[in-house]
């Protein structure tokens, strides 16, 4: 291995560490998006999305795994230090890629505010669970409670 080579290997380690999913927000045209994806791809694990205007709140969880399928509806337990809770998700297939996309609106509640603040968010469906940790998540959790959540509303 000659001395170029070993360069070019360290220069190329820190663009590696940036291809691993981390939280990221992007904030417009009354919505607040959470994201725990690979910057700049459209890789993507989990999408948290606030409508600021209808307060609306919306949970993707993307399969990758193949477990569903088109159309039907699956349980998904969300959980992490701060508690548990069981959504029932609507399965879509993605035209462009195939992938299968489970979809949600539940209310932005504080159980919800408090599983997405703890330590590492837990998703399990069909008895396979990913773990995520939610450390680069506060602050866009933050935003995503001041604009969806119910006491939010109340506060208004």
């Amino acid at each position: 291995m000659t001395a170029s080579t070993v360069v070019e290997l360290l220069l190329a380690a820190p663009a590696s560490a940036q291809t691993e999913m981390q939280w990221a927000r992007r904030d417009g045209e009354g919505r607040i998006l959470l994201a725990y994806e690979v910057p700049e791809t459209s890789d993507q694990s989990v999408v948290l999305v606030c409508d600021t205007r209808s307060r609306r709140f919306t949970v993707s969880y993307i399969d990758g795994r193949d477990r569903t399928r088109d159309g039907t509806r699956a349980k998904v337990v969300f959980a992490s230090e701060g508690g548990k809770l069981a959504l029932p998700m609507r399965a879509q297939k993605q035209e462009l890629d195939d992938t299968i996309i489970l979809k949600a609106e539940p209310a932005l509640s504080p159980e919800w505010v408090r599983i997405l603040s703890g330590q590492t968010l837990r998703i399990t469906l069909s008895d396979d669970t990913e773990s995520i940790p939610l450390a680069g998540a506060r602050k866009g959790v933050a935003a995503l409670a001041a604009g969806c959540s119910r006491e939010g509303a109340a506060a208004e």
